[in-house]
């Protein structure tokens, strides 16, 4: 029994070690310091503590890890970092160091965690002789991950107060399993939460913008840090983290908002539906609101010392918005801003064709209530998935003033097509027919919209193209929406469309229609396959939105991979690589790899599979990588990257890394597998299974046929006539054989 124990005990210690994850240290130095750089899992929780003056511990969350430390000391020397260990257990690293230096941790990028080592004072200890106990160890330790802080974990801190209420609640009795859960919570889950408790928060008016700048610190050690890591990861062959500049976009970004401006204040979801009464708007007006009510409104807005009256200000908007008037009452808001109606401010900027930018009606298109009609009209884009109560929505529209009708009418109808809901698209478009609202323009452009969510492109492109040589409103909108139609269904653009939308992407620039017609304009120099001239445009459009700028360039992009020359495609994909960087999308990253691969550009094709918006662990990613290792003859790699994949296309990359490392026996029962009989037959000839190229009637199965005969045993010193008739046809089989094989491996000429 003991054996059996020690046994037992012996194979879950080899477990165990096998199991353990290896994390490679590296080191340069810099100058004025010294970096060490560490490969750590995505999300994996650290921590660094001083326990003596010239010590400190790297402790990781978990234990078991492995430290490949080995050329540390080769790259760097020991006045600054003079030991380097693990902590019992793998839990983490211990750094000894030979100068009274100080030590910062950061993550330069998710995977990479840095230390930089440079000449200090180091913190005061309570007792420098040794490591301190646990309970006594300073509160200067750095902790990330699921509890981020300073100092020790508060689950092993018995110097802090616990609070226990007098009279638990019932949210209070579930105070544990909320605190338990936010413990196992991932790091990246924790801080979307918190985010959306912050939007939330600020949406409702309880928090507003700091105009503090970043603590000068920050701003001074943020470009230092930003070049030693750049360094850093040129000397290892890494890529750049873009840190520089962080700080000043996000200050920019905090100084352009204004916090009495409901406009800029950030919405995640919505905190209700908007009460009917309040969007009651048929009851704010009559047919003689503009010639009467409003000119007396107007009259009575001052009282006595020139006071305005909020409530005759309220009254006058509502008559505003109930004609259409949103600009008009947008500015009678302004004159109390402190008081402003969140509510009458949305519907103001909705009325004069605009969006809901203050987020008043986000995530209310599935109300039962005249909320639904207004969230569809104002929101910029529709969620994916979103939900869309149609029938309350045309309740609502029925509702309206008749002003009103034609102005919200074509957009509500369109968005429900949008969302879906195609045949309550239509009816609302025919009930706007009915009622005489709508101009004839407005409702064929709105229909070909419908007909092109609903996939009828030759309808819904002939309305367009006729729209877009009109002289109407919707002309620009047509010019756009009939290239992008083209653009989806791979049609080229006329010389008469490419002109239009040049021109109007010219004159409406500095308009909200300028960014869609920009792009408009790129869309239809690709489809014609001028490349060149719609690359120079797209450099040019430095002014345009970073959303439609990332859309251009992706587009751009995916077309010329597609369609393009080789040298016209090389001239964007290579030199230009770090201007698409932060541009292009996952997959038109992965687009230009492969077109490059196939060209033969294998270094060219990693870079460009290494960009920063690809997730390293996405399978496309990993595939990619390993037929980009095996053009590099690399086949260890090839196979590394395609640990845990499973698929034909997998094991088909994994056969060809396999052939390559001379593992033919696996390359053969792999091409076997996947169908493959002429790779199978290859790999068996290499591997020398003649048997399994018996079967045949090929070069090679002649070869293996060939192999097995045999010559007579005994010849004799006079041999028969047969025997050397026999040795003569054996004689010239074997040569046509080997002609035959030497033909079937014929290499190509160049």
């Amino acid at each position: 029994m003991i054996r059996i124990a020690l046994f037992c005990t012996s194979l879950w210690l080899c477990a165990g070690a096998a199991s353990a994850q290896e994390i490679r240290v590296r080191s340069g130095e810099h100058g004025s310091f010294t970096r060490l750089a560490l490969d750590i899992p995505d999300g994996l929780g650290w921590q660094t503590e001083y326990v003596a003056p010239r010590r400190i511990e790297l402790r990781f969350d978990g234990r078991g890890y492995r430290f490949d430390s080995s050329d540390v000391f080769a790259r760097i020397n020991t006045e600054r970092l003079s030991g380097l260990d693990p902590l019992p257990g793998g839990a983490g690293l211990a750094l000894e160091f030979g100068c009274d230096c100080v030590a910062e941790a950061f993550l330069a990028e998710p995977g990479m965690l840095v230390l930089d080592i440079r000449p200090g004072e180091p913190p005061q200890m309570a007792d420098a002789s040794g490591p301190m106990p646990e309970e006594k160890r300073p509160l200067s330790g750095i902790r990330v991950g699921p509890q981020p802080g300073i100092g020790p974990s508060p689950a092993r801190n018995p110097l802090l107060p616990v609070f226990v209420p007098q009279r638990a609640t019932e949210p209070e009795l579930a105070l544990p399993e909320r605190i338990e859960a936010a413990d196992r919570m991932d790091p990246a889950a924790l801080g979307r939460t918190l985010a959306e408790q912050l939007a939330t928060a600020a949406s409702d008016g309880l928090l507003s913008p700091s105009r503090n700048g970043l603590p000068q610190r920050l701003a001074a050690t943020d470009a230092p840090t930003a070049d030693a890591a750049r360094d850093d990861a040129n000397d290892h062959g890494m890529p750049v983290p873009e840190l520089a500049g962080a700080h000043s976009q996000i200050e920019a970004a905090i100084l352009g908002r204004e916090p009495a401006d409901m406009q800029t204040r950030v919405r995640i979801g919505g905190t209700g539906c908007v009460a009917d009464g309040a969007l009651d708007i048929a009851s704010w007006g009559t047919d003689e609101t503009f010639d009467k009510t409003i000119p007396e409104l107007r009259r009575r807005l001052y009282g006595e010392f020139d006071t305005l009256d909020p409530e005759i200000l309220t009254d006058l908007v509502r008559a505003h918005v109930y004609i259409g008037f949103g600009a008009e009452a947008r500015a009678l808001l302004e004159l109390l801003p402190d008081r402003r109606d969140p509510v009458l401010y949305a519907l103001a900027g909705i009325v004069d064709g605009g969006t809901d930018r203050a987020g008043v009606f986000a995530g209310q298109t599935g109300c039962e209530g005249a909320a639904a009609l207004w969230a569809l009209a104002g929101a910029p884009e529709l969620p994916e998935e979103a939900e869309v109560d149609d029938r309350s929505v045309r309740r609502a529209f029925e509702a309206l003033p008749a002003t009103l009708r034609p102005v919200l009418g074509p957009t509500l109808a369109t968005r429900l097509a949008e969302a879906g809901h195609s045949e309550a698209a239509r009816n609302l478009l025919s009930r706007l027919a009915r009622s005489g609202g709508a101009s004839d323009a407005e409702m064929r452009f709105s229909q070909a919209q419908i007909d092109r969510l609903e996939g009828a492109v030759q309808e819904a492109h002939s309305v367009l193209e006729d729209l877009s040589h009109g002289a109407g409103a919707h002309a620009p909108d047509a010019v756009a929406a009939t290239i992008a139609l083209a653009s989806e269904n791979g049609a080229p653009v006329n010389a008469r469309m490419t002109d239009l939308s040049a021109a109007y992407s010219t004159e409406l620039r500095a308009t909200e229609k300028g960014p869609e017609l920009w792009l408009a304009h790129l869309r239809a120099l690709a489809a014609n396959d001028r490349f060149e001239d719609a690359f120079e445009a797209f450099r040019n459009g430095d002014d345009m939105p970073e959303e439609h700028r990332r859309a251009a360039a992706s587009e751009l992009l995916t077309a010329l991979s597609a369609q393009g020359a080789d040298t016209g495609f090389l001239q964007e994909a290579v030199p230009r690589r770090a201007e698409y960087a932060t541009l292009v999308q996952a997959d038109v990253a992965l687009t230009v790899a492969r077109r490059l691969l196939g060209l033969g550009l294998a270094d060219e094709a990693m870079a460009w599979a290494s960009l920063p918006v690809l997730d390293r662990e996405s399978r496309e990613r990993r595939l990619l990588l390993s037929e980009i290792h095996l053009a590099r003859s690399d086949p260890q790699q090839a196979e590394i990257a395609l640990i845990g994949l499973q698929g034909d296309d997998a094991l088909a990359l994994r056969a060809q890394a396999r052939a390559m490392m001379g593992d033919y026996s696996y390359a053969q029962t792999a091409f076997g597998a996947l169908g493959e009989d002429g790779a199978a037959r290859s790999a068996a000839w290499l591997a020398g299974d003649w048997a399994a190229l018996g079967e045949g009637e090929d070069a090679l199965a002649a070869a293996a046929e060939l192999l097995g005969s045999a010559l007579p045993d005994d010849v004799g010193p006079q041999p028969s006539l047969a025997v050397v008739e026999a040795l003569a046809t054996s004689g010239a089989e074997t040569r046509d054989t080997l002609r035959a094989l030497l033909e079937q491996t014929r290499l190509a000429e160049e």
